[in-house]
């Protein structure tokens, strides 16, 4: 039993060397000069230039080769990259708050339980400085993911374009078990959960209604409820009866119809009476509906 669990942390270790000597595609840089420590964590009386990047350029490409060498020259052996090149970009000197601000808006938004950790915002080409007056601009499916791109449009109409990514927890609703088609949806067979915002295909269901839903198709367990899996729930099934209530001159009479049809919450369906004649009703709760 030891020796697994040293074989385990042994891996482990090693998944984690690997890991940290692998080097990155892309490097964000403070000034024009590339310094070791601008790649590794080395102490400050080993810190030393490696490059330099034109005073009219604000990147520059090395080859992986060229700077692996580099690293094995001053004894940082054992470093690999599967890029071909790698990129060093000076940091813009801009302030990105008031984008930044807007993102949190727009997640807060879209996510009734959202705990935001951090929001980065990169422009995709350096910039010196930012226009005075700009308008964030977002695409529909910003919030259902934790980074990608977005733009802001200056007073000219000219677009300029950020990279963006945002740590942070959603609450969603996942299910208990496994789910069939048509099933109602409640806290017997859902429960909330709260996990890490990354990518939804579709914005994720986040307050269960009582009576408001059910299963669009087969769901396995701990399947994450968006708005793709789910359908209004039929309070009137097709081949029931329905308890239809009449008005007529201030006189209310109920009585019983067998459906015809499905139907949700204010939908028109056919009904058929006890003497066969057939009727329009609006559906107004479970088995329960009123003549139109």
């Amino acid at each position: 039993m030891f020796l697994f669990i040293k074989l385990i942390f042994l891996l482990f270790l090693s998944s984690s060397i690997f890991a940290n000597n692998n080097l990155k595609s892309n490097y964000s840089i403070k000034s024009n000069f590339i310094m070791l420590s601008d790649i590794l964590h080395v102490k400050k009386k080993d810190d030393k230039q490696l490059f330099r990047i034109g005073a009219d350029r604000y990147s520059k490409r090395i080859k992986r080769e060229e700077l692996l060498e580099i690293l094995n020259r001053n004894g940082y052996k054992n470093y690999t990259s599967k890029y071909s090149y790698i990129q060093f970009t000076r940091q813009s000197p801009i302030n990105t708050t008031h984008i930044k601000n807007a993102l949190r808006k727009l997640y807060t938004k879209a996510y009734k339980h959202i705990n935001i950790t951090s929001v980065t915002v990169t422009p995709m080409h350096y910039l010196d400085t930012l226009p005075k007056n700009y308008t964030v601009l977002f695409n529909k499916y910003t919030s259902l993911s934790n980074k990608g791109v977005l733009s802001i449009k200056t007073q000219d109409n000219k677009k300029i374009f950020f990279n963006y990514k945002i740590s942070a927890t959603v609450t969603v609703l996942l299910t208990r078990d496994s789910i069939k088609k048509g099933s109602e949806l409640s806290n017997i067979n859902i429960k909330k959960n709260s996990i890490i915002l990354t990518k939804f295909r579709a914005m994720p269901i986040q307050v269960l209604h009582v009576g408001k839903y059910q299963s669009k198709y087969n769901l396995k367990k701990d399947k994450i409820l968006t708005i793709r899996e789910v359908t209004g729930l039929y309070l009137v099934k097709r081949n029931s009866f329905v308890n239809v209530k009449l008005k007529n001159a201030g006189i209310i009479i109920f009585f019983s119809a067998k459906a015809l049809q499905n139907g949700r919450l204010g939908d028109t369906i056919r009904v058929v009476e006890k003497n066969g004649k057939k009727i329009k009703v609006s559906v107004t709760g479970k088995n329960k509906a009123e003549m139109k």
